[in-house]
């Protein structure tokens, strides 16, 4: 298509990703979401959402029921929305199976914890271990707690000491209490489009930049008062934010994605995290990595490793136990993990959590971590997202009319189709554009559901160690014939 950028090369590894490559991307991006969309005809979705009815029928009997007990039926935020949300039975390797008996290729890796492949035997033979042995918690601390927190720490060069809290939520909230206390300032800095769970403080500006409290139902105004919003990669504005909170109590921390918000979705400039980096330098400010989803799946040191840039806190969560519950943690500095306290104090930061670093959680850690370094799980994952960012953009190719692209953080692999998270307030008709590209993008994923895919909201794949040739030649095959299903012209 005359005027379209060129699609960006498959890498293996964020840093790979130099100023001219990441000017491209964004170009690339901004251009699909401005460009028409390209909607299945109706006739066409009608029967396919007929056949995915018949083939997923006790999913829809189960999602009716639970609408009685449970609001909306679901309570999954990674659970497809549209048709329904279908009922999983079990996973193995890198396949799933719904209660239909359907088989699935999944890349959603339970929201992007799962590296050494789902129900790892060697993996759950030790939790199951411990279990039988051990019992699964005592409200008390047990060995694996320390043994996890070492292990943590020999991995991350940031991380000297570690609390371990129950999700990534939880770790962000703790992230900015331990830095005002530290720093005794105020205000924290967040960047547009990014996501650091569901606290109050940071329901803020998610998913597309510079929409401030659109999702924030229930959570009073007041509660972003000490939120300052940067667009993301915005190097004045990110200086600006920082003077113009001097008189205002100054910023505690800046908490970032690393690779960009929603794990890229928003790609970092290359030079970002640095830049970030000398500003809290400067103002005496904390700079906090959100590595819930890039810590040790990136890389076993996280993506601080792969910038060669050290926060001063490191938040992680679902992947600090490889997919067991109740997991999440908080690392960093000795002297500002010290401004914390999990048995109260009146000067440091209170963080609590009955069930945080229970031992089925730290144990799965350990083991988890050591696995991963003994197997060479990210290095294999980021192999197998290269090879399938490169077939797909080969697939892309072969129907240049429509602006579709691939790129890849090593093992976190985007698939744009529709820019629905790149649209911008300022565009004509911003919210109905979002609404018709998103709408677009799950008819998409619902096609490739039916054909034994299943990502991520219809924009992200991760990988493990088991994604193989097999897994790949069948996710071509989805997009051939989603492909087919697009009307040319």
């Amino acid at each position: 298509m005359s005027g379209t950028p060129d699609a960006p090369s498959a890498s293996t590894s964020p840093n790979l990703l130099d100023v001219r490559e990441y000017e491209r991307l964004v170009e690339r991006l901004r251009h699909m979401a401005t460009s028409p969309v390209h909607p299945i005809p109706e006739e066409t979705l009608a029967r396919i959402k007929d056949d995915y009815l018949a083939k997923h029928r006790k999913s829809y009997d189960f999602w009716e029921r639970a609408k009685g007990c449970i609001p909306g039926g679901v309570e999954h935020n990674l659970s497809l929305e549209k048709p329904f949300p279908l009922t999983m039975d079990r996973a193995k390797g890198y396949k799933m199976w719904d209660i239909d008996g359907n088989e699935y290729v999944d890349y959603l890796m339970c929201g992007a914890p799962i590296i050494l492949g789902h129900h790892y035997d060697p993996l759950d033979d030790r939790i199951i271990d411990l279990i039988r042995e051990k019992g699964p918690c005592t409200g008390c601390t047990s060995e694996y707690e320390v043994l996890a927190a070492e292990e943590i720490r020999k991995l991350m060069p940031a991380v000297e000491m570690v609390r371990f809290l129950q999700s990534g939520t939880e770790a962000c909230m703790a992230a900015l209490r331990v830095a005002r206390v530290f720093t005794r300032k105020a205000k924290v800095i967040k960047i547009g489009g990014s996501y650091h769970g569901w606290s109050d403080q940071l329901v803020y500006s998610l998913h597309i930049p510079g929409t401030g409290p659109l999702e924030a139902a229930g959570i009073p105004l007041e509660c972003f008062a000490n939120t300052i919003d940067v667009p993301p990669n915005d190097f004045d504005a990110a200086r600006k934010a920082f003077e113009g909170a001097k008189d205002q109590g100054g910023v505690a921390a800046v908490i970032v994605e690393p690779v960009g918000g929603e794990s890229g979705t928003h790609p970092v400039h290359p030079e970002w995290n640095r830049h970030l980096r000398q500003l809290c330098d400067e103002f005496g400010s904390l700079l906090i990595f959100d590595e819930v989803v890039t810590g040790f799946r990136v890389h076993l040191g996280g993506a601080q490793a792969l910038f060669g840039v050290k926060p001063d806190l490191t938040v992680f969560g679902k992947i600090v136990a490889h997919g067991y519950p109740s997991a999440g943690a908080l690392g960093g500095r000795k002297d500002v993990m010290a401004a914390c306290s999990g048995t109260g104090s009146f000067d440091k930061a209170y963080l609590g959590g009955t069930l945080a670093a229970n031992p089925i959680s730290t144990a799965a850690c350990y083991h988890a971590l050591r696995l991963i370094q003994e197997t060479g799980a990210v290095e294999k994952a980021a192999a197998a997202a290269g090879k399938l960012t490169a077939a797909l953009n080969e697939v892309f190719a072969t129907r240049p009319e429509l602006p579709f692209t691939a790129y890849n953080y090593g093992p976190i692999v985007h698939y744009e189709t529709t820019g629905f998270l790149h649209v911008r307030l300022d565009d004509p008709d911003a919210l109905m554009q979002h609404m018709l590209r998103r709408k677009v993008a799950q008819e998409y994923q619902m096609v490739a559901i039916s054909q034994g895919l299943f990502t991520l909201a219809g924009t992200r794949m991760y990988t493990c160690m088991q994604h193989d040739q097999a897994a790949i030649d069948r996710t071509v095959r989805a997009w051939e014939y989603l492909l087919d299903l697009i009307p040319k012209g």
